[in-house]
C-alpha cells in the first residue's frame, strides 16, 4: 500500500484530503506544524507528500528542502493560496512536482495523481530499457550489483535473518531499508539501532529497554527498539560492534525469539525480522575472539556482499547525474552539467568511502565550482589531484617521492588511518609525521 503524508494546519483540508486519499487506496498520516511534518517523513518515509507552503512555525520551502536533502524518495505536491503562486513555481525548481492552488476539487488532484503515474511509470520504462536499477538512491547498472539485488529480493520474501557485509558507504542502510519495503513487513516499522554509537549498558537499554532503577539515570521504564520493531524489521547496524554481555543477550532472542528488559525479570517476546550489517570481516572477528561464533552463524542465515564502488565503475556516471540533479535543486544552482574528463577522472580514483564520500564530492563541487559544468579542479584537492600509476610504467622518481605516493595510495584505499599504518607496517604517529612530512593531510 502506497504511503501519503500531509502537512497542513487546517483541518478542515487535512480531512478532506485523508477521506480522499485513503479512497485512493493510501494509507494516510498528517502532521500540523512543519516540525512535526519533518519527523513525521523521516519515520513515515511517505510516496507521496501533500504540503502546505504557510506552516504556523515555519515556512513550507524550508520543509521542502529537509525532504529533498533526505534522499528519501517520494513526490512533493505543493498546496498554495493564489497569492503565493510564484513561491509555488521556486518550490518545483527546487524538486517540488507540482503545485496545487486553494481552493481546489477533486479532479485537480485526480489529475496529479495520473501525471505522479505516468511519471513513475516512464522511469522505470527508461531504467529498464538502459538496464539500469533504481529504487531511491540505490542506484546500478553493474551486473554484479543486480544480482546481489536479485538475491536481496529473494531473501526479502522471507523471515531469515539477513546479515550484509560491505566496507562503510557501499549502501548497506539503504539495502535493508529496501527489503523491509519488499517484504511482508512493509507496513511494520523500520527500527535503527547503531551499535557502534552507545556504550555497553546504554547499547543494551537501546536495544532491550530497562525499568526504572535498574541503573544510575534510569528514571523510568523504557522501552526497548527491539519491542518497537513489533511486526516490522530491527535493522543493527555495525553489528560488529556490540560487546560481548549484548552479543548474548542478542543470540537468546535470535534463536528463542525471548528477551528480558535491563534489570527486569519478566520475560518478553516479540515478531521482528533482523537484518545486521557489518563493515568488518566478522569470520576474523571471530578467530580473534572479540565476536561469538555462534552469533555470528546465527546471523548469516543469508549473507549478502556489497562490493565497493571502485569495483563497479560503470555506477559512477549514473551516481553522478543524480546526484548532481538532487543538490542542484536544493542549492537552486543552474549546473548544466559534468565535463567528460571530469567522470573519467572519477571513474580512474578509487572511492574509499565509496558512494558516500562521492555524494559528498558531489555537493561540495556544485557548491563552489563557478562553472556551468564541473570540472575535475572543482572535485576536493585530494581526488582532483590523485594519480593513478599504470602498472607497467616505470617510476623514475627518487625515493622520497615514492614514499610519497605509495602512502598516499595506501591511505585513499583504506577505511582508517589506523588500518593504513597497519598496512604500511608503522604505527600511527609516524603515519601521522609522513602524511605532514609530504603534505598529506
Amino acid at each position: 500500500m502506497q504511503r501519503a503524508l500531509l502537512i497542513d494546519d487546517d483541518r478542515n483540508i487535512v480531512q478532506t484530503l485523508e477521506i480522499y486519499l485513503e479512497e485512493k487506496g493510501f494509507a494516510v498520516a498528517s502532521a500540523g506544524s512543519a516540525r512535526e511534518g519533518i519527523v513525521r517523513f523521516q519515520d513515515y518515509r511517505p510516496d507521496l507528500v501533500l504540503l502546505d507552503l504557510r506552516l504556523p512555525d515555519q515556512d513550507g520551502l524550508e520543509v521542502l528542502r529537509e525532504i529533498v536533502a533526505s534522499g528519501i524518495p517520494t513526490q512533493v505536491i505543493i498546496i498554495t493560496a493564489h497569492a503565493a503562486i510564484e513561491t509555488a513555481v521556486s518550490a518545483v525548481k527546487m524538486g517540488a512536482f507540482d503545485y496545487l492552488p486553494k481552493p481546489f476539487v477533486p479532479s485537480q488532484l485526480d489529475l496529479l495523481l495520473e501525471k505522479i503515474g505516468q511519471f513513475k511509470a516512464l522511469k522505470k520504462e527508461i531504467a529498464r530499457l538502459k538496464g539500469i536499477f533504481q529504487e531511491g538512491d540505490l542506484l546500478t547498472s553493474s551486473r554484479r550489483m543486480r544480482q546481489v539485488l536479485t538475491t536481496a529480493r529473494q531473501a526479502a520474501e522471507s523471515n531469515a535473518i539477513v546479515l550484509i557485509c560491505g566496507e562503510s558507504g557501499t549502501g548497506k542502510g539503504l539495502l535493508a531499508r529496501l527489503m523491509h519495503k519488499w517484504s511482508q513487513r512493509a507496513r511494520g516499522p523500520f527500527i535503527t539501532v547503531d551499535c557502534a554509537g552507545l556504550q555497553e549498558n546504554l547499547l543494551e537499554s537501546d536495544l532491550f529497554g530497562h525499568i526504572k532503577g535498574a541503573f544510575t539515570g534510569a528514571v523510568r521504564d523504557k522501552i526497548g527498539k527491539l519491542s518497537l520493531a513489533e511486526k516490522g524489521t530491527l535493522f543493527l547496524d555495525e553489528v560488529s560492534e556490540i560487546p560481548p554481555l549484548v552479543q548474548g543477550k542478542l543470540l537468546r532472542f535470535l534463536q528463542q525469539r525471548e528477551y528480558e528488559r535491563v534489570g527486569d525479570t519478566h520475560t518478553f517476546t516479540v515478531d521482528a525480522r533482523v537484518i545486521a550489517a557489518s563493515n568488518k570481516d566478522l569470520e576474523e572477528l571471530v578467530r580473534d575472539g572479540i565476536f561469538r561464533q555462534d552469533l555470528y552463524f546465527r546471523l548469516k542465515v543469508v549473507e549478502i556482499f556489497l562490493p565497493p564502488l571502485r569495483e563497479r565503475p560503470e555506477d559512477i556516471p549514473l551516481l553522478v547525474e543524480h546526484y548532481m540533479l538532487r543538490y542542484a535543486q536544493l542549492n537552486t544552482k543552474q549546473v548544466k552539467g559534468i565535463e567528460e574528463a571530469t567522470v573519467q577522472h572519477m571513474q580512474s580514483y578509487p572511492w574509499p568511502g565509496n558512494v558516500r564520500e562521492l555524494v559528498n564530492a558531489i555537493e561540495r563541487a556544485l557548491i563552489l565550482s563557478p562553472h556551468p559544468r564541473l570540472r575535475v579542479r572543482d572535485l576536493p584537492p585530494h581526488i582532483a589531484n590523485y594519480r593513478q600509476t599504470p602498472a607497467n610504467e616505470v617510476c623514475l622518481a627518487s625515493i622520497a617521492e615514492m614514499e610519497k605516493r605509495h602512502i598516499q595510495e595506501v591511505v585513499l584505499r583504506t577505511h582508517s588511518l589506523e588500518e593504513a599504518a597497519r598496512v604500511l607496517g608503522i604505527n600511527a604517529a609516524t603515519l601521522w609525521r609522513k602524511r605532514k612530512q609530504y603534505h598529506l593531510d
